[in-house]
Parts: structure tokens; C-alpha cells; sequence
């Protein structure tokens, strides 16, 4: 799973991007690069840690998730075209948007807008991603045109009806996340890798002295300007020292900071539903795995993405909750006290459930 960083110069992004990876990315100038900073990080997971307590396997696979911290976008930067053009292709290729917000005041930090506006930035961003799609639905209809005058098409003729649509929402300020798409329409849209139709999670960067007001903020943010997106707030800094911290100093540390725990393991929750994600796992004595799929996937789907033979021959799936195999305590006393179920192909994989493939090719 890649998740884009984005927001204006100087409102932390990196810092973000810090806590989350436990980098050391250089914060306050890199607003100005023309390079994204990149890093894969394992998802912290307990069922993961209890299960490699259960199978004691020669060695444990984290599920993973690619962060990439965007160089800061100003005001008119996309309209202007002045945003790199890679940095712009590596945008696209997210799966999700993280848009750092400043709420935090500090003299010393100053504002590329003069004075703190939370809500006005959010618009602003808003509109800087709408310009990138726009020019790219411009472009692509002007084209149209020209192919449709010389040769009627049905599925070109339903590509630009689909495109004309899109245009009108996004010149009336409204992302393409918020339209209803048939799977047909999804799949025409899919090449394009709009900006506005990614999933976006708002990072609210609070303050030191706003710690214990969170949910107040947040309340405020969904009043004022009747945001429907889904928002976290944190305050980066803090939890930038946190990252760097060994777990035992994290835990006083935070418990010293009256947190029961990271705000960035929340990040990292809500942004598997934003992306509609789960995860189950696998055990044995060699390895313990935690793999990642979107809701609805089948066993069969499942068995694919640990191997394509175990598709390709696939009998039934062994399957246990984590929940229920974490009572039992192995995988033995499970079997033995009737907790395993034989499930076919079409069963739908559940968050948490730890599967075993039988197959034969």
C-alpha cells in the first residue's frame, strides 16, 4: 500500500513522514527539493507478534506500507505547472493521499500564507489537485474531439461523456471521490490515476498545547466547513521524538504524556479503511506471514496472493480467527477442540483469520 504525503511548504509533512518510517529525513528546507522522500515501513501488528509466539517460526513477514513525502505544493503550483513532473508521477502512482494540515501556531515557523488558516489551505489543496485533473481531462477530451469527428466510436463516445462528467464536478469544486462510478466507469478511469479520486486522510499537525483537545478539533474542523473526509490529529513533533525512541523509552514516554499509544498506529488503521484493506495471516514452523487484501476477497483470491499454484490448485482453506486460535494456543489444540473450518473457494476472507491453503498441482 503507497500513501502520498502532500500539503503545503513548512506545515510538517516530513516530520510526519519521520514518525511514521523512524527516518531521519531532513524537515524545515525540504519543502523547496525536487525529490520525494521514500521509505517502506512494516505495519506494527500484535496478532502478528502472538502468532510468532504460537508457531515459533524460523522467521515472521510483516505486512508493509510505502510512504513518499511529497515536496510542499503551493498555492497555484499545479495551474502554473511548476510542480515537477516526476514528483507528479510519483503522486499518481499512490493509493492514498495523507494532507498534512498546520493547526499548530509557532512564531518561529512562519506561514507561506502569512497567517494560519487551516480551513482555507484544505480548500486550497483541494483546488490544486482539481487543476491536475483538469488539465489532464482537457487534454484528453481535446483529443477526443478531434477522433470522434473523423470516426464514431461507442467506446470513445462513453469515455468522453464520462470525462465531460468528471470535468463539471471538479469545476464545481467537487473531488471525484465523492461521485458514484459504475464498475465499467471505474474501469475507464482507472489509467488515469486521478488525484481527487484517491482516498484522502486529513493530518491535522496540532500543537504540544493542544494535546487533550483532539476531539474538540476535530468537531470543529467538521462544522466549519462541513468536511466529510476522514481526519486524524497529532502532533508530529511529538510523535517524530517517540519514533525515535527504543520501545521501553516510548512507552514511559507516552504514558509521561498521558497517551495510551502513538497516534501514527491509528494513522496506519485508518488508513487501511480508507483503502477498504484487512489482513490474514499464515503460520507454520518456518515462516509466519501477515498479508494484505481488500474486503471481499475470496480464499481462492487469497491463495493467489501467496502463491499462484495454491490458486491454481487449490482444494479448501483451513481456517481459524485469531481470536480463537490466540484461546486455544496452537494450532493442535485447535484442530483438537474442533476450532478449525473447512472452507471452499468462495469463502470471504475475514480480518484476522490465520488460513492454511491444501492444494495439489
Amino acid at each position: 500500500m503507497d500513501v502520498g504525503i502532500i500539503g503545503l511548504p513548512f506545515v510538517g509533512k516530513t516530520t510526519v513522514f519521520n514518525a511514521l518510517t523512524r527516518e531521519n529525513a531532513r524537515i524545515g528546507t525540504f519543502s523547496s527539493g525536487q525529490e520525494a522522500n521514500q521509505s517502506v515501513v512494516k505495519v506494527p501488528d500484535r496478532r502478528l507478534d502472538r502468532l510468532a509466539e504460537i508457531f515459533q517460526p524460523k522467521r515472521t513477514v510483516s505486512a508493509t506500507m510505502h510512504y513518499i513525502d511529497i515536496a510542499g505544493i503551493s498555492k497555484g503550483t499545479m495551474k502554473q505547472g511548476s510542480m515537477d513532473a516526476q514528483l507528479l508521477a510519483d503522486l499518481r502512482q499512490v493509493d492514498a493521499l495523507a494532507h498534512v494540515v498546520r493547526v499548530f501556531e509557532d512564531d518561529n515557523v512562519p506561514h507561506i500564507d502569512e497567517d494560519l488558516d487551516p480551513i482555507r489551505d484544505i480548500e486550497n489543496m483541494n483546488l490544486e489537485l482539481s487543476f491536475a485533473d483538469l488539465q489532464i481531462i482537457e487534454t484528453r477530451l481535446d483529443r477526443l474531439a478531434i477522433e470522434l469527428r473523423t470516426h464514431k466510436n461507442p467506446q470513445q463516445q462513453a469515455e468522453r461523456d464520462l470525462l465531460v462528467r468528471c470535468q463539471e464536478s471538479l469545476e464545481a469544486e467537487t473531488p471525484l471521490r465523492e461521485l458514484d462510478f459504475t464498475p465499467d466507469e471505474t474501469k475507464i478511469l482507472r489509467g488515469y490515476r486521478f488525484l481527487t479520486q484517491k482516498p484522502l486522510l486529513l493530518v491535522l499537525n496540532i500543537g504540544e498545547s493542544q494535546l487533550g483537545q483532539q476531539t474538540q478539533i476535530v468537531h470543529d474542523f467538521a462544522q466549519a466547513a462541513g468536511i466529510s473526509d476522514r481526519m486524524i490529529p497529532l502532533c508530529a513533533l511529538l510523535e517524530m521524538e517517540i519514533a525515535q525512541l527504543d520501545e521501553a523509552d516510548a512507552g514511559v514516554f507516552l504514558e509521561d504524556m498521558g497517551l495510551e499509544e502513538p497516534a501514527l498506529i491509528r494513522f496506519i488503521q485508518i488508513s487501511y479503511e480508507l483503502l477498504g484493506l484487512q489482513t490474514f495471516f499464515t503460520g507454520g514452523d518456518k515462516e509466519v506471514h501477515a498479508w494484505t487484501v481488500p474486503h471481499g476477497t475470496t480464499a481462492l483470491e487469497a491463495a493467489g496472493k501467496i502463491h499462484t499454484d495454491m490458486a491454481r490448485g487449490f482444494i479448501r482453506a483451513e481456517t481459524i480467527s485469531f481470536d480463537e486460535l490466540d484461546r486455544c494456543g496452537s494450532i493442535a489444540r485447535a484442530r483438537e477442540a474442533g476450532a478449525l473450518r473447512l472452507e471452499g473457494k468462495e469463502y470471504i476472507i475475514q480480518d484476522g483469520d490465520v488460513i492454511l491453503i491444501r492444494f495439489n498441482v
